[in-house]
């Protein structure tokens, strides 16, 4: 059974929010390997109070799941290959993103932290893709071996083909305020490091490759104001006792 959504903005950036998930939303309803898996948009304007509204198809499932599932990492490559763009790091959308970013908001912890993702992936060229922006359990059900997953204002092209398994894996396990430590990520970068292996097979993942992307979703969710990002900081920190780069080792260990 299909239901509609209606949305209304509240402010500026609730405008914002949904005219950029309107946009995306109407991309992906071309995508034909996405079909039944993402909102329609069935309406879309401005409300006599001058905030916008949005109306999109809601597809009923068997609600959320906490596991990574086979379901999840088909869905993702799926995406990924929707809209990617093979690139070097420093010129990738990825890597220019955090740059603007600290550029309007300056932070010495994380332009040191992003000096070490540039150094760690200086000789590595691999495909950045097109991310949900907040694949988490509640913005997903379950259709049978599929997904339907909703929620798509923080969608954004040429990210890291980690953030969205780090985020799945990471921010439910901050908002049940469960400790975040070096642990937990090493092991959060493994599942990523076999989703990388299995979606984009043609490049290499070796250990290096993804402690810095794991840290550029770091510095990335920091940026972005993530209810995370405390945690997230401290696990930027201590950077040195997880990240294979600067553990000049090739494990994640």
């Amino acid at each position: 059974m299909i239901y509609s959504l209606v949305k209304t903005s509240t402010d500026e950036r609730g405008d914002q929010r949904l005219v950029r998930e309107a946009a995306w939303l109407r991309e992906l309803e071309h995508v034909d390997d996405l079909e039944g898996q993402v909102p329609r948009v069935l309406d879309e304007g401005t409300t006599r109070e001058g905030r916008r509204f949005l109306v999109v198809s809601l597809a009923a499932g068997e609600g959320e799941t906490r596991a990574f599932t086979d379901d999840h990492a088909r869905f993702l490559a799926k995406l990924g290959r929707a809209r990617f763009k093979v690139a070097d790091f420093e010129v990738s959308g990825c890597f220019e993103a955090l740059q603007r970013q600290l550029r309007a908001t300056p932070d010495p912890l994380l332009e040191e932290a992003c000096a070490d993702c540039e150094a760690a992936l200086l000789y590595w060229t691999g495909p950045y893709v097109l991310s949900q922006g907040d694949f988490a359990p509640w913005n997903i059900r379950t259709l049978g071996s599929q997904l339907f997953v909703y929620e798509w204002g923080e969608a954004r092209s040429e990210a890291s083909p980690l953030d969205d398994v780090l985020h799945y894996l990471m921010i439910q396990r901050a908002l049940r305020h469960r400790p975040l430590n070096t642990g937990y990520l090493t092991a959060s970068m493994k599942h990523a490091h076999e989703f990388a292996v299995r979606a984009y097979p043609e490049w290499t993942w070796r250990p290096p490759v993804i402690g810095a992307l794991t840290l550029a979703y770091l510095i990335g969710a920091v940026l972005h104001d993530s209810p995370a990002r405390e945690a997230y900081r401290r696990l930027i920190r201590k950077r040195a006792a997880w990240m294979p780069h600067l553990l000049k080792g090739e494990t994640f260990a």
